[in-house]
């Protein structure tokens, strides 16, 4: 069975792609056309624009396409997957591969929460143990940023359109719709996600964890260093619900 996790960055992607690679019946090839799964040689390492040209070599990424099909004939567990951010499918030749291929099952990955996603995606560039560390196995500092709150609104109304754009480009497909903040349970998947899961995967639901903790806090104060002028501009707004 061919199957792709699509969602936008800071979605907890990763941690549910490591659940479902831990699967016995599930081959999982994380952000399969950004070549993520490629370990660039140690002179690279740490240097992710000399890193990601190297994966984009390797992969043959001008060829997004061919990638998939050589993924997808590969017959090493009964569900074969890969996870992709929006912009990675938004060319042409991918979307047109995706609309025509309906057997694709689509895991619909979903923040509720889009402010507490933007300002994650900010805190990205704010160094704590390492320069770059988008995911921990452990508790690590907690970091803040100044947030422009125009910036914020625009990336805001840009996740939830893309949401609802692909929602509709792939509405042939059989898919499911999961929730960041109904996903977690712990370490491990929450009953309703594997529930969802295994339902369109028709595999067996079974407890797995993976390695990875939250980074930041529930609350958006310690990690706002303007958080009253924030809350200021978004109040009477759509988005003012996401303060909480």
């Amino acid at each position: 069975m061919k199957a792709i996790i699509l969602t936008s960055q800071r979605s907890g992607s990763t941690f549910l792609g490591r659940c479902l690679a831990a699967h016995s019946s599930i081959r999982s090839h994380g952000e399969l056309l950004i070549g993520a799964d490629i370990k660039a040689p140690a002179p690279l390492r740490g240097r992710r624009l000399l890193t990601n040209v190297y994966r984009y070599v390797i992969i043959r990424g001008w060829n997004p396409v061919g990638i998939m099909e050589r993924h997808y004939v590969r017959e090493e567990a009964p569900v074969v997957l890969f996870r992709a951010m929006y912009n990675h499918v938004d060319n042409r030749g991918v979307l047109n591969y995706l609309t025509a291929h309906k057997e694709i099952r689509i895991v619909h990955l979903r923040r509720d929460n889009l402010l507490k996603q933007h300002v994650s995606k900010l805190l990205l560039g704010v160094k704590r143990e390492r320069a770059w560390q988008p995911h921990t196995d452990h508790k690590i500092p907690v970091v803040s940023v100044q947030v422009s709150p125009e910036r914020a609104i625009r990336d805001m109304q840009r996740v939830r359109d893309n949401f609802i754009r692909f929602e509709k480009l792939l509405s042939h497909h059989r898919k499911t719709e999961l929730v960041y903040e109904r996903m977690y349970h712990g370490q491990t998947l929450s009953q309703e996600a594997w529930e969802k899961i295994s339902d369109l995967l028709e595999i067996e639901s079974v407890p797995i964890a993976a390695d990875l903790v939250k980074m930041n806090p529930d609350d958006l104060r310690p990690m706002v260093k303007n958080y009253d002028e924030l809350a200021a501009a978004l109040a009477g707004t759509e988005f003012e619900r996401f303060l909480d």
